[in-house]
């Protein structure tokens, strides 16, 4: 049986590796020089080849909705390219249905500009109607839609929503006083709004969208795309399991286990109180005090499960 299996083991070995040789060699040794992109009726410019059709559409101030951050999660970036977009890629084809691809219709973020390009931006709303009449999304992930100076997600949220509190307010304005000059706000005023709620309530994303002049896309693609913010109330102690291979193997798994059992919560999730948040992560940097967790800016080490009893009664 080995004599078959060391052969195949070799072969892909060798076929990952040339795979990862020719992405490198594109992205660093490939040069496809000037390239002009034009937009039906709308705008042309030229860029030099390389990125993707949605990078150098921000790097030009065009608008495309994309709330993934150009990881191709939300597929709301979808273009009509009418020339050279190459083959459909593996993560574009979730999004596509067999209509789409045969009249040429991409996902911006993932097409190279590797020659001229000409691109038609279909209609934002009919793409939406689109991706939800043929269920092309994951509804795990944010949706949501500016409407009349209201934001909204699912259905739910529009039950539930809660009239604007003017200290939510007043607390935004600050922030983006305090950062509206210096050059990329839109982080820093994300991670005031972040630090002072511990999370990002939604209805906050439209007040900086507003006042920074900012599309609402763009803001939510920033906010998705960092770990350091949330969408969900976070705890006041964030604890961090580490998960790593070395903390695994010496009791890791029995750490999370009690901490699970202990608070009453799953990874991912915060106790009714609001008291604790309960993470993992796949390493701290503490592999000489393994297994090992954190709790805000505390690091314990060389852990046992009896320990942690102890360990949270000091928050």
């Amino acid at each position: 049986m080995t004599e078959f299996i060391t052969p195949i083991i070799v072969l892909s070995s060798i076929s990952f590796f040339l795979s990862t040789l020719l992405v490198l060699a594109d992205k660093f040794f490939a040069d496809y020089g000037e390239c002009r992109i034009t937009i039906t009726d709308e705008k042309e410019f030229t860029v030099r080849g390389g990125q993707t059709i949605l990078s150098y559409f921000i790097a030009n101030n065009i608008n495309i909705p994309s709330s993934c951050g150009g990881k191709a999660t939300c597929g709301y970036c979808k273009i009509k390219v009418l020339n050279d977009g190459g083959p459909i890629l593996p993560t574009e084809r979730p999004f596509l249905t067999r209509e789409d691809k045969n009249i040429g219709i991409r996902l911006a973020c993932q097409v190279k500009v590797k020659n001229d390009m000409e691109i038609h931006m279909p209609d934002f709303l009919e793409t939406v109607k689109n991706i939800v009449k043929n269920r092309l999304y994951n509804p795990k992930l944010l949706w949501s839609f500016k409407i009349a100076n209201q934001m909204y997600g699912n259905p739910e949220d529009r039950k539930t929503k809660k009239k604007d509190n003017s200290d939510d307010k007043a607390i935004i304005y600050a922030a983006i006083e305090e950062y509206k000059d210096s050059a990329g706000p839109l982080v820093p005023v994300l991670l005031n709004v972040n630090s002072t709620f511990n999370y990002l309530p939604k209805h906050c994303l439209g007040y900086i969208s507003e006042e920074l002049n900012i599309p609402l896309s763009l803001v939510s693609r920033v906010a998705t795309f960092y770990n350091a913010f949330s969408f969900k109330p976070r705890g006041k102690n964030i604890i961090k399991v580490c998960m790593g291979t070395s903390c695994y193997v010496k009791g890791g798994k029995k750490i999370l286990e009690t901490l699970e059992e202990e608070l009453g919560v799953k990874v991912g999730e915060s106790t009714e109180d609001l008291k604790y948040t309960l993470e993992t992560v796949n390493c701290i940097g503490c592999c000489g005090q393994s297994p090992v967790m954190s709790i805000n800016d505390d690091i314990y080490g060389y852990l046992n499960h009896n320990m942690i009893y102890d360990i949270l009664d000091r928050y």
